[in-house]
C-alpha cells in the first residue's frame, strides 16, 4: 500500500498522537484477548469504542484517495463501523471480538502509512515482552489477519462445545476462508492465502470458478423466490458473508411485505460470528444461526433458533452450494435424505457440487492438495451428484454444468472456468 496524503479535513488535529495512543490501546486488548464472558464484554465495549473513534479519522481519509483504494477503504470503514455497533450472541462474543480486533488493526495501519507512522516505534516495551512470550505466529508474517498473528494466550472458543483453540482453528486452511481469498476478500489468514496460491498454480481458473458458483447462488435464490414463491431457506454451510446476501437477492424478487427466513448453518465459529452481525434481516423478517455440522442433520432440523425462525409446515428451499463435497458418502446421502425428508411438498433443494469431469487433471490435483491440506474431499461424477435428487422434480435445464445453468451464460467468464455441476430440484 502506497503512503497516501492525509485529507485536508484532519488538518490542525493531532492525528498522530491519536494513532500512537490508539496502538497501545489496541496492543494492551490483542495481547490479553480474554475468554471469561465479562471480561469478553468489557474487550469488546473498549474496542467498540477505539474502533469507531478509528473510523472518525479514516472517513476523511477516504474522501482524499481514489479508485479501487477508496472503494477497498471504504468497505473497511463499513465492516468496522457495523461491527463495532452491533451486539453479538453471547455464545458468539468471543469470536465477534476476534473478528473486530482483526479488522480494527487493519484499519489502524491503513492510517499510520497514510501519516507515515512504523507501528513498531510505538509499541510499549511490556507489550513487545508479552507478545514475545506468547506469540502465535513468529514476527513479520504476511499482514493479513494481523490480530491474529498478535493475539496471546491460546484461549477456547466457547461456542465450539470443547477446547479447541484459537491456535488450533487458524493452525490449517479453512475451506471457507480459501474461497473468501479466492474472492480476494479480507476475512482470511496468511495459511489460507498460502493454500490459496497452491490452488492457483495446479487450477488458474479457480477465481472464475468460485464467481460463477456465487452467480449461480444469486439466481438460484432469484428462481426460488421470484418462481416458486418459497420464503424460507437453508442455507447449509453459508460461508462467510457475500454480497448481495441471500435476504436481499429474495427481497429484490418477493411481493412488496413478503416475510423472508433464512437459516445461515455451518460449522466454522468465525463463519458463524460473521454470519451472526452482518447476515441478520430486519423484522418482520426471521433470522436464525445455526452452529451445526452438516453430517448431523438432526441437530440442524431441531435448533430452537432454526425452529424459531422457519415454519417447516411451509415449503423451504435447501441451498447445499459448494458445501457438499466435503462430506463423505457415508454422510452426505443420508443427511441430504434427513433434511429433506422432513420438508413439506414444493420445497426445493439447490446444489452445487465441484467436479473431476470437467478438468480431470487439475481438479484431481485440487483434490490432493484440500486432502492434504483441510480435509477429504469427494468431486463426484454428475452420476454420483444424481443421487441427491431421487425422487425429486428436477427444473430444466437439469444437472448441468454450473456455467450453463440460467441467468449464468451471460456473465463473462473465459470459456471452461467453471468446475462444478448445479442442479435445482422440487418436491412432489
Amino acid at each position: 500500500m502506497t503512503s497516501t496524503t492525509p485529507a485536508a479535513s484532519t488538518k490542525g488535529t493531532d492525528v498522530p498522537t491519536l494513532l500512537t495512543n490508539a496502538r497501545r490501546e489496541l496492543d494492551a486488548i490483542a495481547f490479553r484477548v480474554p475468554n471469561a464472558p465479562m471480561a469478553v464484554a468489557a474487550a469488546l465495549t473498549s474496542l467498540g469504542a477505539l474502533a469507531l473513534r478509528l473510523v472518525t479519522a479514516a472517513e476523511p481519509l477516504a474522501s482524499s484517495i481514489g479508485g479501487e483504494k477508496q472503494a477497498e477503504l471504504r468497505a473497511l470503514i463499513g465492516r468496522v463501523k457495523d461491527r463495532a455497533s452491533s451486539k453479538p450472541r453471547p455464545d458468539l462474543a468471543y469470536e465477534h471480538l476476534l473478528v473486530l480486533l482483526r479488522q480494527t488493526q487493519e484499519l489502524l495501519r491503513w492510517l499510520e502509512q497514510a501519516h507515515d507512522i512504523e507501528p513498531r516505534r510505538i509499541q510499549a516495551a511490556a507489550s513487545r515482552r508479552h507478545a514475545a512470550h506468547h506469540a502465535v505466529r513468529p514476527v513479520g508474517e504476511s499482514r493479513i489477519a494481523p490480530a491474529l498473528q498478535a493475539v496471546g494466550p491460546p484461549a477456547p472458543l466457547p461456542s465450539l462445545g470443547s477446547a479447541v483453540t484459537l491456535r488450533q482453528l487458524t493452525a490449517k486452511p479453512s475451506s471457507a476462508r480459501v474461497q473468501d481469498c479466492l474472492r480476494r476478500g479480507k476475512d482470511h489468514y496468511p495459511v489460507d492465502g498460502e493454500m490459496t496460491e497452491q490452488l492457483l498454480t495446479v487450477a488458474p481458473f479457480l477465481r472464475d470458478a468460485v464467481a460463477i458458483n456465487d452467480t449461480f447462488a444469486i439466481q438460484a435464490v432469484a428462481l426460488l423466490a421470484g418462481q416458486l414463491g418459497i420464503t424460507q431457506f437453508i442455507d447449509l454451510g453459508c460461508g462467510l458473508p457475500t454480497s448481495p446476501t441471500l435476504y436481499e437477492t429474495a427481497a429484490a424478487v418477493l411481493p412488496r411485505g413478503s416475510e423472508i427466513a433464512v437459516a445461515y448453518v455451518d460449522h466454522d465459529p468465525i463463519v458463524m460470528a460473521h454470519a451472526a452481525t452482518l447476515l441478520t434481516a430486519p423484522r418482520p423478517h426471521r433470522t436464525a444461526h445455526v452452529h451445526a455440522d452438516l453430517a448431523q442433520p438432526d441437530s440442524i432440523l431441531t435448533d430452537p433458533d432454526l425452529r424459531g425462525a422457519l415454519d417447516l409446515s411451509r415449503p423451504v428451499a435447501v441451498l447445499a452450494h459448494a458445501v457438499l463435497h466435503e462430506v463423505p458418502d457415508r454422510l452426505a446421502y443420508p443427511a441430504i435424505s434427513a433434511l429433506t425428508g422432513r420438508l413439506v411438498p414444493g420445497s426445493a433443494l439447490s446444489i452445487t457440487h465441484p467436479t473431476a469431469a470437467l478438468h480431470p487433471g487439475s481438479m484431481n490435483r485440487v483434490g490432493g492438495l484440500y486432502t492434504e491440506s483441510i480435509g477429504p474431499i469427494a468431486l463426484r461424477s454428475p452420476h454420483e451428484l444424481g443421487r441427491f435428487f431421487d425422487g425429486w422434480r428436477l427444473l430444466a435445464p437439469g444437472l448441468v454444468e454450473t456455467a450453463h445453468w440460467h441467468g449464468v451464460t451471460g456473465t463473462a467468464y473465459p470459456s471452461g472456468s467453471s468446475a462444478a455441476f448445479a442442479a435445482i430440484a422440487v418436491k412432489p
